[in-house]
């Protein structure tokens, strides 16, 4: 949070909220005026009501005089409910707390947590200037040289990591690939882009050197073909995979389910983590889905990825019922799974629900129609 949406929730709070919680809520907050145009006009309020509001917040996001990676760490806590859930995964890392020790340059590794599926990490990037986010926030229409790109071409700047330098990972602010997620991420005063990045993590190795580089991509449509070039180097953070707690429930009669003639399977049970769940399962065919395999021949690919296709289907004709019950009387539907792996002669399904959960206030799960208590 940067210094003008501190005074925006300064200003911006009736008097009978500071007296009945003196409570500050991030959602109402607005950018600079610089940037979004829209501040909307404000009253004043007196020194006495800023001091209690910033008593009453104490050393959270919101106070003044923490450096700007100790204020993102907090944002993050509170955005991922870390602290709401008791989520174990998630993993913090010392950071400067005064503004005066921030680096000026590199990278500072604020946090990390795996869901099973992706190893995140959140960073702050410093030394970032205007002129890089402007670039990475607006496309631009000539090549290189400066002559015009072609209708179908796009060349813009963007944010990549690596390890190995042959390979490189999207990295994203937290909302999103655009301008104004680019903006709200970005402190100008500290120089600083706060941004997170997800790697497979099959791909990841135990611990990397991850370098954070802004490329100068063009995309040319035409020729189904793309071109980058290093814009920015931002320097490497050391970074580790870290774990992930599961709760395993198996079911106490295994739910099944049919794909027509082509054969039947049954979910077995479920993995549980604070940011996702993995279903258990077992059906016909699942050793043939999952190999390697060689085509010799184009309609032999397309019969096995039409056989596979309907695997799918039945499998996720299923999963679409699936609901978690907690222990305050609230539900939610879980996600379609992201990907699947063989596991012996079982196979598991992975779905991220998008936020985290308290893994000890759920209480049951419906899938099919069948609800059972998770003791």
């Amino acid at each position: 949070m940067n210094r003008e949406k501190v005074f925006a929730a300064l200003s911006g709070l009736d008097d009978r909220y500071v007296a009945e919680a003196l409570r500050y809520a991030p959602e109402e907050a607005v950018g600079s005026p610089e940037r979004s145009g829209k501040m909307k006009s404000k009253r004043l309020v007196t020194l006495a009501l800023a001091a209690a509001l910033i008593l009453a917040l104490g050393a959270t996001a919101w106070a003044i005089g923490l450096s700007i990676h100790r204020q993102r760490q907090e944002e993050l806590r509170q955005e991922l409910q870390v602290d709401e859930n008791r989520v174990e995964d998630y993993v913090e890392y010392p950071v400067p707390e005064d503004p005066a020790e921030a680096p000026e340059t590199g990278v500072t590794l604020l946090s990390a947590m795996s869901d099973g599926e992706f190893q995140n990490y959140w960073v702050v990037l410093n030394g970032v200037t205007p002129e890089m986010v402007e670039r990475m926030a607006a496309p631009i229409r000539e090549d290189r040289d400066g002559s015009p790109l072609g209708e179908n071409d796009h060349r813009y700047c963007w944010l990549y990591c690596g390890w190995d330098g042959e390979s490189w990972y999207d990295v994203w602010p937290e909302g999103g690939h655009n301008a104004e997620g680019l903006w709200d991420a970005y402190d100008e005063e500290s120089g600083t882009l706060t941004v997170r990045t997800a790697i497979t993590i099959d791909r990841m190795p135990e611990r990397a050197e991850l370098r954070f580089i802004i490329m100068d991509v063009i995309d040319y449509g035409d020729a189904h073909d793309s071109d980058g070039e290093l814009a920015w180097d931002l320097g490497s953070v050391t970074v580790e995979r870290t774990g992930q707690t599961l709760r395993t429930f198996w079911f106490p009669e295994p739910v099944p389910f049919t794909n027509g003639d082509r054969g039947s399977g049954e979910f077995l049970g479920m993995e549980l983590s604070a940011s996702g769940l993995n279903w258990i399962l077992r059906h016909d065919g699942a050793s043939e889905m999952y190999r390697p395999r060689d085509f010799a021949s184009e309609e032999e690919r397309r019969d096995f990825l039409e056989w596979e296709q309907s695997w799918l289907q039945a499998i996720e004709e299923l999963e679409r019922t699936a609901v978690l019950h907690f222990a305050d009387g609230s539900s939610m539907a879980v996600n379609l799974p992201l990907s699947s792996e063989l596991a012996g002669d079982m196979v598991k399904d992975k779905c991220l629900f998008g936020s985290t959960i308290d893994l000890s206030r759920v209480v049951g799960v419906t899938l099919g129609g069948v609800t059972f208590e998770i003791p």
